[in-house]
């Protein structure tokens, strides 16, 4: 696999991997709405910390059998209206308690601001690869010497003598007659001049050969 290929794979692993909460948490929202059954809960706790109103509630058995303690941030007059009662309506879904939206619940935008953070990095990252890739160096000729061969995996372009080069790199492409050895930054065209190549694509190889 060439490096601007596995770069590509890698942003776009990263671009749904980081874009994963957001959706998952969209589509849970979506379901509460949708399929999502009122319920008065039982306010347990109450704090204002930070300008945040914060509600610890539990859910009736019938929707929470573990009886599991919920929060949810409140508006002024919602967290108010739920401490003097001591009950807080809450819509959740049946099958899954953890997924539930308040009466007057603060809606929060963390998790949009984070993912487009996280979207704008990826997108300055792409661009800067794109830049560096598009500053490749021009494609060298070379005609071999002797057969191409296998080696350990890396980049080399050192001179031998004179004109003659050691060039070691991953086979790129394989035409007749001819072979493409990718060295990181700039690639070289072999022309095999009548001996052989018997590495495959994508494999580490080497050959001595002189630049034309």
């Amino acid at each position: 696999m060439k490096r601007k290929t596995r770069y590509v794979l890698v942003l776009v692993v990263a671009a749904v991997l980081v874009n994963l909460p957001l959706v998952h948490s969209t589509i849970t929202d979506q379901r509460v709405q949708r399929s999502g059954v009122d319920v008065q809960t039982t306010v347990v706790a109450h704090r204002t910390v930070g300008g945040q109103h914060l509600v610890s509630f539990t859910f009736p058995e019938s929707v929470d059998p573990d009886q599991a303690t919920w929060q949810a941030d409140l508006e002024a007059t919602a967290y108010d209206r739920a401490v003097e009662s001591g009950e807080l309506q809450v819509r959740v879904l049946k099958d899954d308690p953890s997924a539930y939206a308040a009466e007057g619940q603060v809606e929060s935008h963390a998790i949009l601001v984070m993912t487009l953070i996280a979207d704008v990095l990826l997108l300055v990252t792409a661009l800067l690869l794109w830049r560096v890739g598009g500053r490749r160096r021009p494609q060298l000729r070379a005609i071999a010497v002797e057969d191409v061969e296998r080696c350990a995996p890396g980049s080399a372009l050192d001179r031998i003598e004179g004109e003659t080069y050691l060039i070691r790199g991953e086979v790129a492409a394989i035409e007749p007659g001819q072979v493409v050895l990718e060295l990181g930054g700039r690639s070289v065209l072999v022309y095999l001049d009548g001996h052989v190549n018997p590495v495959g694509h994508q494999q580490p190889a080497q050959v001595r050969a002189r630049l034309v």
